[in-house]
């Protein structure tokens, strides 16, 4: 028997399996990268926006640390706030737990909060945010291109801004981030009086990266995977002519129990959906608005080259 002959179809079926894998687990990412064209405006707008942030942090160096809030979100999309053209959300210092103190330095205006972190320490800290802007409605912008087409177009709906959760962590290497979790609730109004009723897909505002999505309400219709390392929430949504409805959603890192969205569930479960655990996987990069083409694509063709570049070398 050849065996050498052998071996190299093994690693044929072997390589084939690997490329079969790599896109069964890819596929559905690829189908939500759609293109969003330059909007003017949005019917559905923010209305009020809060954010409850909990936090375990641990100081490895040999002396202490400090670290405080940031009262300013940029995230890696455009905010507009209407009538202000703001190209961020600020925050006001609702709340927090253990009481925080004033820092040295400070970028906001009134001051910064933050904590003190002993060498060796790990601290848990808790706040709570409230965007300062609303009443004023807001939306987020994102145009990756202007309107050439004609005559029908999508519609993608509303879409996300991201972060990490442990940036942090490359701010300053000697503070660790163990655990992170954010509560966001905010509300969702049709500014347009005088109808027909808004219907489209809205996303949550901001999602952090590599984190899990862990509760909604409601219950998110879908998880969006235009962003591979995000389980961005998702809703399609009815508003009639100047309705508000709430929404929350709640994200751990690293690790929790994801929700199973709508469309995933089974007429059985759809009336209490069992969660699942998730284990994200560490970004090469974070995503912008200006990324374009679906990058997740080039990734898979980087590693099928690699491993086609890997099996002729063995086969010669």
């Amino acid at each position: 028997m050849d065996f050498n002959y052998f071996n190299k179809i093994s690693v044929a079926f072997i390589f084939l399996f690997m490329i079969f894998t790599v896109f069964s687990t890819t596929s559905d990412a690829a189908t939500d990268q759609v293109a969003h064209l330059q909007e003017a405006g949005s019917n559905l707008q923010f209305t009020f926006l809060e954010a409850q942030i909990h936090v375990t942090i641990k100081n490895n160096n040999d002396h202490a640390e400090f670290f405080k809030i940031s009262q300013q979100y940029t995230g890696d999309g455009t905010v507009t706030v209407t009538g202000t053209d703001s190209s961020a959300i600020d925050w006001n210092v609702i709340s927090t737990s253990p009481p925080a103190i004033k820092m040295v330095n400070f970028i906001n205006p009134g001051g910064d909060l933050g904590w003190e972190i002993d060498s060796g320490q790990t601290r848990e800290v808790s706040f709570t945010l409230v965007e300062s802007n609303p009443p004023t409605p807001f939306f987020i912008r994102r145009g990756d291109s202007s309107n050439t087409f004609w005559p029908i177009i999508n519609d993608p709906g509303s879409t996300a801004t991201y972060f990490l959760p442990n940036e942090i962590e490359y701010l300053n290497p000697n503070l660790q981030v163990v655990s992170w979790s954010g509560h966001f609730f905010f509300f969702l109004k049709n500014l347009d009086s005088t109808g027909p009723r808004v219907e489209g897909l809205i996303r949550a505002p901001i999602v952090p990266i590599n984190s899990v999505l862990t509760a909604s309400n409601p219950t998110v219709d879908f998880i969006d995977k235009e962003n591979p390392t995000a389980q961005t929430a998702g809703w399609d949504v009815t508003l009639f002519p100047g309705q508000t409805k709430s929404y929350s959603y709640t994200y751990s890192y690293p690790t929790g129990s994801s929700v199973t969205p709508v469309n995933r569930q089974s007429a059985s479960t759809r009336i209490n959906s069992e969660g699942s655990s998730g284990d994200p996987k560490t970004p090469t990069s974070i995503p912008t608005k200006n990324t374009g083409v679906p990058y997740g694509l080039f990734v898979v063709g980087g590693i099928v080259i690699a491993a086609g570049i890997a099996f002729a070398r063995y086969v010669r």
